[in-house]
């Protein structure tokens, strides 16, 4: 059996939508083929449920920060309540999307494809010709070969738990591993960071970083750079990891130690698209740099962000270059990146450290927001900001805000940085007060 399309696209997550849409709108034939859940990861198993979980987990922390201040007693989290609550969120994405596309009249094939050719692939027992194809295979998790590997599981277990274990450790130094350690320990577990580095949270800057990992030590999490781990055995009471000098015992032992690109099985050479480590070689049009006819966009690409925004804004600029020839470059400028620990940490444009490398002068601000009163009435620690402006025009270069609402304060930075606001825009706009976005007329 064979069938032909304008666009097949491979892949059902936050980097597929908005190109079927788009395309299917010019009259293209589009179909889809996913072999587990539409949606990808972000509405399943990464962003969405995450954010769920951590509602009670937030509501927790800032009691305990109001603990004395006008507040008694302490809310207790309730796992499995907070479980079914996500579940609200989860079930429903899946259906609704096949319905939308269907409504769309873009076709969707629950299987896995994979190339024949240049323009070809193969999906179960149907091969399929397509005029372009997208590629928005996502990542997958990272694989490990130590003894004990088998004792692994996923930052998905982690995020179906039924009930919270007593001891967690998280692999990993990055997003994953932080963000899933602060919701367990505020949730009443105890939980350990291993990385493998000398450093954690490396696409951070190193001040605020060094802020975070000593908020995340004095919440009782351990925190253990320089920590390979070599081995887990299986032991009558639970697990046992073995690091150098260290053994720790553990009830669930999770792979948190990033996520490559999800380009296993894809049959890439028969196609002639080149990949690497890091992804999906393109050029400035998202389009392969050894193949014509083939796209990509999401975290399976060889680019400076794995984030659903990012994937959303590839879909539709890949979109766009198919259509017309290659008409739109990427623009990634004001991407902001969150991490979603308690307190939280964001960021948009470049660390200090970049622009030292790059040889970019810059000014630097620092502001202690722990002694702003958005953040003293909360009775929060640590709040943290530093910005780099260029020293010249104006235009901000990087921000890292640490605390209370940073998640939300960083998207006024980052459309100013997208739409080349100077850094005086912020200084002069009229705030409202007090909030916590008021003091950004103090961070520049």
């Amino acid at each position: 059996m064979t069938s032909s399309y304008d666009l097949a696209i491979i892949g059902g997550g936050p980097a597929c939508g908005p190109a079927a849409r788009r395309c299917r709108q010019a009259g293209w034939s589009v179909a889809i083929f996913e072999s587990g859940l539409l949606g990808g990861v972000c509405p399943h198993t990464g962003c969405n449920p995450k954010k769920v979980l951590m509602g009670p987990a937030e509501a927790v922390g800032m009691a305990r920060h109001l603990a004395g201040k006008g507040l008694t007693g302490e809310p207790q989290p309730d796992w499995p309540a907070m479980a079914a609550f996500t579940r609200t969120f989860i079930d429903p994405v899946a259906p609704w999307l096949a319905e939308d596309y269907r409504k769309a009249d873009i076709e969707v094939i629950h299987a896995r494809a994979a190339f024949t050719g240049p323009n070809t692939l193969r999906a179960g027992n149907t091969d399929i010709a397509a005029k372009k194809i997208l590629l928005a295979v996502g990542a997958t998790h990272r694989r490990f070969d130590f003894p004990g590997v088998e004792h692994l599981a996923t930052s998905d277990d982690f995020l179906a738990l039924q009930k919270l274990p007593a001891r967690l450790v998280f692999i990993g130094g990055g997003f994953v591993a932080f963000e899933l350690a602060h919701l367990a320990a505020v949730c009443g577990a105890r939980a350990t960071i291993l990385t493998h580095g000398d450093a954690t949270l490396r696409r951070f800057d190193a001040d605020a970083v060094a802020r975070l990992v000593a908020a995340t030590r004095a919440m009782g999490i351990a925190v253990h750079t320089n920590a390979p781990v070599t081995r887990i055995d299986k032991e009558a009471h639970g697990l046992c990891l073995s690091v150098p000098d260290l053994e720790i015992a553990a009830d669930m032992v999770v792979n948190a130690a990033g996520r490559p690109p999800h380009i296993r099985g894809l049959a890439l050479d028969l196609a002639n698209v080149a990949a690497g480590p890091a992804g999906i070689r393109v050029n400035e049009f998202l389009q392969s740099i050894t193949n014509p006819a083939v796209y990509a966009a999401g975290d399976c690409l060889d680019a400076p962000y794995a984030l659903t925004p990012t994937a959303d804004l590839e879909s539709r600029v890949a979109a766009e270059n198919m259509l017309t020839g290659n008409t739109t470059p990427i623009n990634r400028t004001g991407t902001p990146s969150v991490l979603f620990t308690q307190p939280p940490l964001a960021m948009a444009g470049l660390t200090e450290a970049d622009c030292q490398a790059q040889g970019i002068a810059y000014t630097k601000k620092e502001y202690d927001l722990s002694d702003a009163f958005p953040w003293q009435r909360l009775g929060e620690h640590p709040g943290y900001s530093k910005t780099l402006v260029s020293p010249d025009t104006d235009q901000i270069l990087g921000a890292h805000i640490l605390g209370h609402a940073a998640d939300e304060i960083i998207n006024v930075v980052a459309l100013a940085m997208r739409q080349g606001l100077p850094a005086k825009a912020l200084r002069d706009a009229i705030w409202a007060y007090p909030t916590c976005g008021y003091y950004l007329r103090y961070m520049f």
